[in-house]
């Protein structure tokens, strides 16, 4: 089994409080909580042609006081849908248990390796497959900050990446901000953001190939806080040296954090984002139906993008994940009686709706060529479902709650 190479910097413990959605929603989905394995929704997103990241905040991993109550269905489900996505990288946030980051790892093939925090009960991470990346270098910045970062410095580390057709070399930095949508909070999100910002722009990082990514804890467009400005304006207000990839995620109103919000974000700087792979971002929305995974894994769903110098016919064999001609909208989200679904798309044709519930089943489905309509709710049990759009190769999903 690989070893955790752990840095020296430490981290403070911040108790992570539950909002009234997030409640709202456990009481709800721990209906399943004793159910069996569901069927596997574990898809295939990454590529040997390509370097495949993800950020996933995977709620409070292996702790025995907070988080999913099962610690070794967590740990397993992790395992299954590290190996099952074929993901190169994960920036992960909330590893609160070292004993089962080692149980986790030896799930895993030997190739894969871990760097964490040293201390702290909510380590930043990442968990990457050696054969892909070879780490050169890793260490918390702006620690003098800490308190904008809510006693969690961010982790950077560079990689040396090989591909079949290409190699590079990117820096990654991880963030876990400021949770909550008081002032404060947004506040030190706003400070936070712009200390990372600067160490990109006024370093040799400004022409390097750079991926910032992690737990937002915020939007993009607007803020949770009083709809007023995004802490991250600053990188949105700049297209010239940053791309925000999860930026249409957003405007779809595709969630991360399980109670609705798109709080989970990757930025890449312009030379990163001239190796993005076009359509590659999305939300891997089709999880909640892993053994439970909303009460035995995660409250946040991975945000997953692909990079690499693909042409000719590789192109066309790797899969894209677009939503870009469908933006799919749930109202109202708890529905008790009647969903409203609708979407925006660009062109006519028949789309088929599917209503699937936490086993992984279709339990209605239906081909419309209208982009607006009620689906019936008055014969599904309360829980957790998740609605899937598609028309022809486009996807998109959405998570929504029957009460």
């Amino acid at each position: 089994m690989t070893s955790i190479q752990r840095d020296e910097e430490g981290m403070r413990f911040e108790k992570r409080q539950i909002s009234q959605s997030r409640f709202i929603f456990m009481l709800l989905a721990l209906a399943w909580s004793s159910m069996q394995s569901a069927s596997a929704q574990i898809e295939v997103v990454g590529t040997d042609a390509t370097l495949d990241v993800a950020t996933w905040n995977i709620e409070w991993f292996g702790a025995s006081y907070n988080g999913p109550s099962d610690d070794a269905v967590q740990v397993q489900n992790v395992a299954d849908i590290v190996l099952g996505t074929g993901i190169d990288l994960w920036a992960v946030q909330e590893i609160a248990s070292i004993p089962r980051t080692e149980e986790l790892l030896s799930l895993l093939p030997d190739k894969w390796d871990m760097i964490l925090a040293e201390s702290g009960q909510q380590r930043l991470g990442y968990l990457y497959d050696s054969d892909v990346l070879s780490l050169r270098s890793r260490a918390h910045i702006l620690t003098d900050f800490n308190r904008a970062f809510a006693t969690r410095p961010p982790l950077k580390a560079e990689f040396e990446v090989q591909l079949p057709d290409t190699s590079f070399i990117v820096t990654v930095i991880n963030v876990h901000m400021k949770a909550f949508s008081d002032a404060d909070s947004y506040a030190r999100r706003v400070e936070a953001a712009q200390r990372v910002k600067n160490h990109i722009d006024f370093t040799s990082l400004s022409s390097q190939p750079v991926l910032f990514m992690g737990d937002f804890n915020d939007k993009l467009q607007s803020s949770t806080h009083a709809g007023l400005t995004s802490p991250y304006a600053p990188f949105v207000n700049d297209p010239q040296d940053y791309r925000m990839l999860t930026l249409p995620i957003e405007q779809a109103g595709i969630g991360t954090y399980l109670g609705g919000s798109t709080i989970d974000h990757i930025v890449v700087t312009d030379e990163m984002a001239d190796l993005w792979v076009d359509g590659s971002t999305q939300v891997l929305t089709r999880l909640v139906t892993v053994n439970g995974y909303a009460v035995r894994t995660s409250d946040h769903l991975p945000v997953v993008a692909s990079f690499g110098r693909v042409t000719g016919t590789d192109v066309e064999e790797i899969p894209v994940h677009s939503n870009r001609n469908l933006s799919l909208s749930l109202y109202p989200n708890p529905a008790s009686d009647r969903l409203n679904v609708a979407w925006d798309e660009t062109s006519n044709g028949s789309v088929r709706v599917e209503l699937i519930d936490l086993m992984g089943r279709v339990v209605q489905s239906t081909s419309t060529t209208v982009s607006d309509f009620n689906i019936d709710l008055t014969s599904f049990s309360p829980g957790l479902y998740l609605v899937r759009v598609q028309k022809g190769e486009t996807v998109t999903s959405k998570v929504f709650i029957r009460r």
